[in-house]
């Protein structure tokens, strides 16, 4: 096995159960192929951990194991078992839910949903390139799965029956979407529970879900009983797949009559001047990085500006963040000024994060990256 070995003191993070190891931090790193096994030493040559090399990007090693563990199939078999006793625990009787959370699952670079009989792995990482024939097997040694789907920067391929497009049932509404066409793995699943909001507030009430996407929360706000939901996306395949899953539901008469569905900027009919009982904000990663939170963070609050001032007095607005340089406490800082620009008053109602299938691993702030936050708007 070759070793690596960190400037003094850069081990300290490491030790405390940081799982990344950053290129800038290695005094010295031996000629690796991407995706290589690699043992990683500390000050005064002390082991730190076991992980895999990446070749691009500002992580030089992913760490998979404290001790000098095999990394082998039944490494990856035990890992994978561990993560579906925990998701067994809080789904009890469901086949859909996020199987593996990268670094919160002690599999770093490595997400697993799970849609009924199929897994779908997305990851950048050549080390789950080199074994994705391993994994895919042990996937489908599971009970009822009988299809994966693996993709990387590089690879995509798929093991027994896989097919596409797909349906799942979440809280009895029927949601279809694209596993080649979609994003990430084809669904969103880390709103699956705060979708659940609208119960409380969308029914009799005009709804704005504005980032649609396959119209999770459109369809939520139906079931709730709204009188209208106006579902918006910049994607003209996400708003045909909203369209399909609100017909899918409710039938045709919702189209057009309940649900209408508009291919635009949310920030264009947010300005319009129409008024909604309930407006969604649902947008994708505005920061990725660090360096990126600055604009981020102008965008939020413009959007959530717009947002408050297209609500209703008394009415409400359920907005996210899924960038995880923007912690809570700047989320929140940045709908205060939001409400202050926009000269409304806000009351925080709820503030939730994403459900237990995406656990968060403490030592590493990287893993909590989703914020929801439900407001009344006066």
């Amino acid at each position: 096995m070759k070793r690596a070995f960190l400037k003094p003191k850069e081990d300290r993070r490491i030790s405390r159960g940081h799982l990344w190891a950053y290129r800038n931090e290695f005094a010295q790193l031996p000629g690796l192929e991407d995706g290589e096994l690699v043992d990683v030493f500390g000050g005064g040559g002390r082991f730190i951990g076991r992980g895999f090399y990446q070749a691009e990007g500002g992580i030089a090693v992913r760490i998979l194991d404290r001790h000098s563990t095999e990394i082998d199939s039944d490494f990856l078999r035990k890992r994978i078992a561990d993560a579906l006793t925990l998701r067994q625990r809080f789904f009890p009787g469901s086949n859909v839910f996020r199987w593996v959370h990268g670094e919160s699952d002690y599999l770093p670079g490595l997400i697993a949903d799970r849609f009924d009989s199929v897994v779908s792995i997305q990851t950048p990482c050549a080390f789950y390139e080199k074994n994705l024939e391993t994994l895919a097997q042990i996937f489908l040694d599971q009970a009822d799965v009988t299809g994966v789907r693996f993709a990387s920067d590089h690879v995509v391929k798929t093991f027994g029956d896989v097919p596409d497009p797909m349906e799942i049932t979440l809280d009895g509404i029927r949601l279809g979407f694209s596993l080649e066409k979609g994003q990430k793995t084809g669904f969103f699943l880390d709103q699956r529970e705060n979708s659940r909001l609208l119960d409380f507030v969308a029914s009799g009430g005009r709804v704005l879900d504005g980032y649609c996407y396959a119209g999770q929360w459109s369809c939520r706000a139906l079931k709730a009983g709204a009188a209208s939901v106006l579902a918006v996306d910049t994607s003209p395949t996400a708003i045909d797949w909203a369209r399909k899953n609100v017909e899918a539901n409710f039938g045709g008469t919702a189209l057009g009559n309940t649900c209408r569905f508009e291919c635009a900027p949310i920030e264009d009919v947010l300005r319009r001047g129409e008024r909604y009982n309930v407006v969604c904000l649902d947008p994708p990663a505005l920061a990725k990085t660090r360096s990126q939170a600055a604009k981020a963070l102008d965008l939020y609050q413009a959007v959530n500006r717009d947002a408050m001032k297209a609500v209703e007095s008394g009415g409400f607005l359920i907005t996210s963040s899924c960038s995880q340089p923007v912690d809570v406490e700047t989320f929140l800082e940045v709908l205060k000024r939001a409400a202050r620009s926009a000269k409304r008053r806000i009351t925080v109602l709820a503030t939730r994060g994403a459900p237990p299938d995406h656990p968060v691993l403490l030592a590493m702030p990287e893993t909590f990256y989703l914020k929801c936050v439900l407001l009344q708007v006066k």
